[in-house]
C-alpha cells in the first residue's frame, strides 16, 4: 500500500510516495528522480522492492505536481531541503538512490549527512566532464531516446511537459555546474554505480572514473542491453542492487555496534 505525504521546506514543496514497513535495524531506501522527471521514473523499482523494505520515492520541488520555486535551485539547495524532508519523515538512516541528475542529489546528501546516509546508488550518473557541454549532453540524450522503448519515451515526454521547459532550463544549469568528481571524493558512504550497458549518457569510462574517485567502498554494475532509463527497463535488476547495498550497510552497522 502506498501513502503520499507533502512536505514543505521554506517555500519549496516535496511529495513523498512511501511503501513498505521498515523493521528494526533496517535502513530506509530513498529514490530521487532526475531533471524533468517525477517519481514515476522510479516507480517500478519501488514496486520491485520487498514489502518489508521502507521506500520513499520523492517528487522534487518544481517537478511533477510541485510548483516551481521563485528561483532555480542549486544541487546544494536541493540537498539541504532533502535532508529536512527525510528528517521530518523519520527516514534516517538511509541509503539514497538517484537516477541521472538525481545522482547529484544523492552525492550531496551523502556529503552533508555522512552519519545518516550509509549508502548511495548512482544510476546513470551525470555529468561526464569529457562531455561537459549542453550540446554534447543534448546529443547523448537524443541518442538514448532513439534506443529507448516507446513507453519510456512517452513517460519522459509527459513528465517534461508537466514540469515545463522554463524550470527544466533553470535546473539544467545547476546540473551542468555541479562538481560531481570533487564531491563524491568527500563521501564515505558505501556506493554502487549502476548503468545500462548501452547508456550513451553515463558511459563506461565516466562511471569507472566516478567509482575510483569515491571516498567509500564502491562497486560498479552494468545491466546488459539497457540504456539510460534503466530504472524503467530493468527495475528488478536495480531493486536487487539496492537490496544488496542496504543489506551490506546494515551488516556493517551491526558489526560496529558495541557488544553488551
Amino acid at each position: 500500500m502506498e501513502t503520499v505525504s507533502e512536505v514543505v521546506v521554506g517555500a519549496h514543496r516535496y511529495r513523498a510516495h512511501e511503501t513498505g514497513i521498515g523493521r528494526a535495524g533496517e535502513v530506509t531506501t530513498v529514490l530521487l528522480h532526475g531533471i524533468g522527471m517525477t517519481h514515476r521514473s522510479l516507480a517500478k523499482v519501488q514496486e520491485a522492492m520487498p514489502a518489508t523494505r521502507r521506500v520513499l520515492n520523492i517528487d522534487l520541488a518544481g517537478f511533477g505536481p510541485n510548483p516551481a520555486p521563485r528561483h532555480g535551485l542549486s544541487v546544494e539547495e536541493y540537498g539541504r531541503d532533502l535532508a529536512e524532508v527525510l528528517a521530518r519523515r523519520g527516514a534516517w538512516p538511509a541509503i539514497v538512490a538517484g537516477h541521472s541528475m538525481g545522482t547529484q542529489f544523492a552525492v550531496e546528501l551523502a556529503r552533508i549527512r555522512p552519519r545518516d546516509v550509509l549508502g548511495i546508488a548512482l544510476i546513470g550518473p551525470v555529468v561526464d566532464p569529457a562531455r561537459g557541454t549542453v550540446r554534447q549532453q543534448a546529443l547523448d540524450l537524443a541518442r538514448d531516446t532513439v534506443g529507448e522503448p516507446p513507453s519510456v519515451n512517452a513517460l519522459v515526454l509527459r513528465d517534461y511537459f508537466r514540469g515545463g521547459i522554463r524550470w527544466y532550463l533553470k535546473e539544467l544549469g545547476a546540473m551542468m555546474r555541479y562538481p560531481m568528481l570533487e564531491r563524491i571524493a568527500e563521501c564515505v558512504a558505501d556506493t554502487v554505480v549502476i548503468r545500462g550497458e548501452r547508456d550513451p549518457i553515463a558511459r563506461e569510462a565516466w562511471c569507472e572514473l566516478l567509482a575510483a574517485a569515491s571516498g567509500g567502498h564502491t562497486e560498479a554494475v552494468s545491466v546488459p542491453g539497457r540504456r539510460h532509463v534503466v530504472p524503467r527497463t530493468a527495475p528488478d535488476a536495480v531493486a536487487r542492487e539496492l537490496v544488496r547495498l542496504a543489506e551490506r550497510v546494515e551488516r556493517r552497522t551491526a558489526d560496529a555496534a558495541p557488544r553488551r
